[in-house]
């Protein structure tokens, strides 16, 4: 266990972008082992044809079911954040372990074809995922990186005994690459909303 902490800790150590691409790629491997474990418990859940009605929608709807995408993603995102940035107990944070129950959901839910419309095979499931998963979780992986070093209330034990160290809101700065991957974490939100929304109603 100590071995696993002092590895996380390392990644205070990194740059944001280093960081952001270890953090994507361990998410990555999380997300895919937890589909891969319930794939291989519910070969059943796609062993049919399944053709979900769907109907033209409008403009509008498509709009409308866009930004509910985007809000309910962006819920997400900012527990993500809010979990980094409230406070750290050693190496771990709790939008670290946020991250990675999301990781193992996302995963489970993918491997058992439980979406609101399943899929008929795992290759159209993958083709979605590469049009809008994958980008959803990279951008949830790139705000953990960015906020995962700006901790205000720091222990070194939980629960806490004492904070080592403790910041107010206004304290918090972000260099020019931080900025960067946060603006374009939420292009990719953006982007994977808009995509979903045009996919659902096609």
């Amino acid at each position: 266990m100590k071995t696993i902490f002092s590895k996380i800790g390392k990644l205070y150590q990194m740059n944001a972008v280093k960081r952001a691409v270890i953090i994507w790629v361990l998410f990555q491997l999380i997300l895919w082992a937890a589909f891969a474990a319930a794939y291989g418990v519910n070969l059943e859940a796609w062993n049919h044809e399944i053709t979900p009605e769907r109907s033209q929608q409008p403009a509008e709807s498509i709009a409308a079911a866009a930004l509910f995408i985007l809000v309910s993603n962006l819920i997400l995102f900012i527990i993500i954040a809010a979990g980094n940035l409230f406070v750290r107990f050693a190496a771990v944070t709790p939008g670290l372990l946020i991250l990675l129950i999301q990781g193992i959901i996302i995963g489970s839910t993918a491997g058992s074809n439980a979406f609101e419309f399943p899929f008929a095979r795992v290759l159209d499931a993958n083709i979605q995922f590469l049009k809008v998963g994958l980008w959803e979780t990279t951008a949830y992986a790139l705000i953990c990186a960015v906020t995962l070093t700006k901790s205000l209330n720091i222990a070194e034990t939980f629960p806490p005994r004492q904070w080592s160290e403790t910041r107010k809101l206004k304290e918090l700065s972000f260099d020019l690459s931080e900025k960067l991957l946060i603006a374009l974490s939420i292009a990719m939100l953006i982007g994977a909303a808009a995509v979903e929304a045009i996919l659902i109603a096609a």
